[in-house]
């Protein structure tokens, strides 16, 4: 496992993050039914590898997001593998809405590196709208009501598996109203 940021050594740099070729990617974004349009990489300091506008990844999202190809097959696959399953285990519904805080946003960390958001590899889960209306949000459900904090908390166990850093209230502060989920570099799983 690699050390997150700032903890390996003043030399150490992880391996880049490996992309799957735009084609293939793009296939298998039409193939999985996942609403995007292709976006042209930002202009400046902040270029996104083969850069998608996602709104819908199986469930529309409260916003559209720039995001690499890559993070919008994983999130796909998060929300089919992860998500729902959870929302029906811990509360008996489907989730029908993603929201996020937001995706791209050409920022750097306070060490100075650039975030994994400038890089389009980001998303910022708020919370999640359920079929039922209800909704569960990170800021007042992650310690508050048992099933919907059972809920979240599974939901970022379990991308603790098909991402590289999950961050969460348990984090820090910074993190008190949303989940972080990157494919970066960098390994980290702070459940």
């Amino acid at each position: 496992m690699l050390a997150p940021a700032g903890c390996g050594g003043p030399h150490y740099r992880p391996p880049p993050v490996t992309y799957l070729p735009p084609a293939v990617c793009r296939a298998d974004l039409d193939r999985l039914h996942v609403q995007y349009i292709a976006a042209a990489a930002p202009e400046g300091p902040c270029p996104v590898y083969d850069a998608v506008r996602v709104s819908t990844d199986g469930v529309p999202w409260n916003q559209p997001g720039l995001v690499t190809c890559d993070l919008a097959l994983r999130l796909e696959r998060f929300n089919r593998e992860i998500v729902q399953p959870a929302a029906q285990r811990y509360l008996h519904a489907s989730v029908s809405q993603l929201r996020h805080f937001g995706t791209f946003s050409c920022r750097s960390q306070p060490n100075g590196e650039w975030s994994e958001h400038a890089k389009g590899d980001a998303i910022d889960i708020a919370g999640f709208v359920l079929d039922t209306g209800d909704a569960v949000i990170v800021e007042s459900d992650w310690r508050g009501n048992r099933p919907k904090s059972d809920f979240l908390h599974a939901v970022a166990r379990g991308a603790c598996s098909l991402f590289s850093v999950v961050l969460t209230p348990n984090t820090n502060y910074d993190h008190r109203n949303h989940i972080h989920l990157d494919i970066g570099p960098w390994k980290d799983c702070s459940v």
